[in-house]
């Protein structure tokens, strides 16, 4: 779970997507750029504790939800932010720079 009302790039929520594990979380700041809803864990609105609560529990209830989340985030996670992504994408944007 992961509640935040401000936060533009939580290293919590990539730590769970390394670790495998399922993500909620709120729709703060940057997270809708982090989080795909649905595809890659959910996302409730800001201050809306009841709606994290359910999103938990259906975590609970759905664990095949919980494992295909899971699954994909680890998938997104390896491709967007792996060290050599990481060097790739900075590559580009000096390249760019320099062109």
């Amino acid at each position: 779970l992961n509640a935040p009302d401000i936060d533009n790039m939580p290293g919590s929520i990539l730590e769970a997507f390394a670790s495998g594990l399922p993500v909620v979380t709120t729709d703060a700041g940057g997270i809708p750029y982090i989080v795909r809803q649905a595809e890659t864990g959910l996302m409730v609105p800001r201050g809306d504790h009841e709606a994290m609560a359910a999103a938990a529990l259906r975590l609970l209830d759905e664990p095949a939800l919980a494992d295909r989340l899971s699954a994909c985030a680890l998938v997104e996670c390896r491709r967007k932010y792996a060290p050599e992504a990481i060097v790739a994408e900075w590559q580009r944007v000096y390249e760019g720079l320099m062109a």
